[in-house]
């Protein structure tokens, strides 16, 4: 049977055999990144309104001179760092996953189909400003579309792809590569 190379990542377990791992493409890639959006916009929205209730009694932050100034800048830091820390956090402990991408049944990967590690996954966030430009993540999606495991620019930099989750290939993966339980 003849698989179609864009499809399919293969990868050599420790016993010898060839492993397939099904790449996700684009509409699973959007699906779980819509999932994750609104998490984080719920977060970030939740910080900021329950901070400036309790600095200052009121809803919103307000950008006045003195004090004031400093709080509004701590009330919007926060949903930034929820912004730009979703990702790698969530990556990290949830390996190679966030909650969108469990949503969606798909997880990060290495070449080897164990789960990267902290450096590919803080790699693969710092790209992902690239990824964003010019809007809407159009040079990530052109990326993914064109790229023959459909791999962003920051899957690219930091050696990852994205696959469908299949427990028990994954799980003999992880335990033929070494990698901790």
């Amino acid at each position: 049977m003849q698989l179609e190379t864009r499809e399919f990542h293969s990868v050599q377990s420790a016993t010898g055999v060839e492993v397939l791992l099904r790449i996700a493409g684009p509409g699973a890639r959007a699906y779980a990144f819509i999932i994750d959006w609104h998490i984080r916009l719920l977060l970030a929205a939740a910080w900021l309104l329950v901070s400036s209730y309790l600095s200052s009694g009121a809803l919103l932050p307000r950008a006045t001179a003195g004090e004031s100034g400093l709080r509004f800048a701590l009330a919007v830091a926060a949903p930034t760092a929820i912004y730009f820390l979703y990702h790698p956090l969530l990556e990290l402990v949830m390996r190679g996953r966030t909650p969108g991408k469990r949503f969606a049944g798909v997880r990060i990967v290495n070449q080897r189909g164990a789960t990267p590690g902290s450096g590919a996954l803080l790699l693969r966030s710092l790209f992902r400003v690239i990824d964003s430009f010019p809007f809407f993540y159009g040079v990530g999606l052109a990326a993914v579309i064109v790229t023959r495991e459909h791999r962003r620019i920051g899957d690219i930099a930091a050696g990852t792809l994205l696959v469908y989750e299949d427990r028990g290939v994954l799980e003999s993966l992880r335990f033929s590569s070494g990698e901790p339980a």
